[in-house]
């Protein structure tokens, strides 16, 4: 039953139902026509805390039905006893009281425990599998952009050509940095403490970032023919970010448009300076990527309330696109799609580049229709203190 719809929409109904079914609550019920009363059985109390130790609330609720009744309702339409014998001797004794209560106590707070250590357990369990894969996740398209260039060398090894230039050891170098940086980061974010991310902000170079991740997928770009339009400037203003977790941000989001879509898409990046006030966004402004066609303001205005500056980011494919009540749901943990069931990996991609935007103040969402193709899109605070130093230095 707990696998029909109702069951699946209504379980504490079907537990209380079952529940009453079993402690006697409904025998009660149909004694009373009989005029016989019927006192609540501790042992089944213990029973369902055994077999079912499920929403402790739901059990105390299935406890006090029969003792409310028994104590209650029998008296009230005159079902005092069973021929002399009355019930008022036996339940109104502090003995039964103490037993009830104590087996009421027990049963409950053992259910309490129970669904803490179960609701704790899951937690290590949830945050073991979310280290796991962000090192798997993460670390794949540097390893993959290493693993290219080593080929590179053996086949110019092969050929006779052994010479290798000072840019090819440079790009080693930096994806071998890149990954013990990545190793790092996610030791410190999920092993220490369980506090979750941890951000050393700086001064960091959008555009450099970008180039970076470009640099790694090229691999799996030129293996999915995918055909790139990078329209960053090189001169953006700095962001005010941990460069490591950026990375990781923008290495998702374009992994995940070359992996979900087919073959031969292309794939635009973008990034505006937007003056934003700190409230909720307009995210259906988000729907083009032309920066012209965006409204201004961008943000709803609150009064009162200076505006800052920050970076606008859209990566945007013309994929297969992404359903829209899938979207809503698409930074959720776990949540994959359709085309993602046949696909290696754990659906946290996107939930981690939420936690890490949000983290540093940012917001992320993503833009898509079916059929046209997808636009994921982030905000990150710029750096001021160069406009302030700036500032400083106009004022002197």
């Amino acid at each position: 039953m707990h696998r029909t719809r109702f069951g699946k929409r209504y379980p504490a109904i079907i537990f209380l139902i079952f529940a009453c079914a079993v402690n006697g609550f409904v025998t009660q019920v149909i004694s009373t026509f009989y005029g016989v009363p019927i006192q609540p059985d501790t042992t089944i109390f213990l029973a369902l805390a055994v077999l079912l130790p499920l929403r402790w609330p739901l059990h105390l609720i299935s406890q006090l039905l029969p003792i409310v009744y028994y104590t209650v309702v029998l008296p009230l339409l005159g079902i005092n006893g069973v021929g002399n014998i009355s019930i008022f001797n036996s339940v109104y004794s502090a003995g039964t009281f103490i037993e009830i209560g104590w087996v009421c106590l027990i049963c409950n707070v053992g259910v309490y425990v129970y669904e803490r250590l179960r609701r704790s357990e899951f937690e290590s369990r949830r945050e073991l599998q979310i280290f796991l894969h962000t090192i798997s996740h993460d670390l794949r398209n540097p390893v993959m952009g290493s693993s290219m260039v080593v080929k590179n060398l053996l086949n110019k090894a092969a050929d006779g050509y052994a010479k290798v230039s000072a840019p090819v050891l440079e790009r080693l170098l930096q994806g071998s940095d890149r990954q013990l940086a990545l190793i790092n980061a996610l030791v410190e974010a999920y092993h220490a403490d369980g506090k979750g991310i941890t951000l050393h902000c700086q001064p960091v170079q959008f555009s450099t970032v970008v180039e970076t991740v470009l640099a790694d997928i090229e691999p799996k770009r030129l293996h999915n023919k995918v055909e790139l339009h990078n329209t960053i400037d090189p001169n953006f203003p700095l962001v005010r970010a941990d460069p490591t977790h950026l990375w990781r941000v923008l290495s998702n989001l374009i992994d995940n448009a070359l992996k979900h879509n087919p073959p031969g898409i292309h794939l635009t990046l973008s990034a505006d300076v937007i003056k934003a006030a700190r409230c909720s966004t307009t995210r259906d402004d988000l729907i083009s990527s032309n920066p012209q066609s965006l409204p201004q303001p961008f943000h709803k205005k609150i009064s009162n309330i200076k505006s800052l500056p920050m970076l606008l980011c859209r990566v945007q494919d013309d994929g297969i696109g992404i359903p829209r009540s899938q979207c809503q749901r698409l930074f959720e943990l776990y949540s994959r799609g359709q085309r993602a069931r046949y696909m290696p990996g754990l659906g946290l991609g996107l939930y981690l580049c939420q936690q890490i935007v949000t983290a540093h103040g940012g917001e992320i969402g993503v833009i898509s229709q079916p059929d046209i193709g997808s636009t994921f899109w982030f905000t990150l605070p710029l750096d001021t203190s160069v406009e302030r130093l700036n500032e400083e230095k106009v004022l002197v």
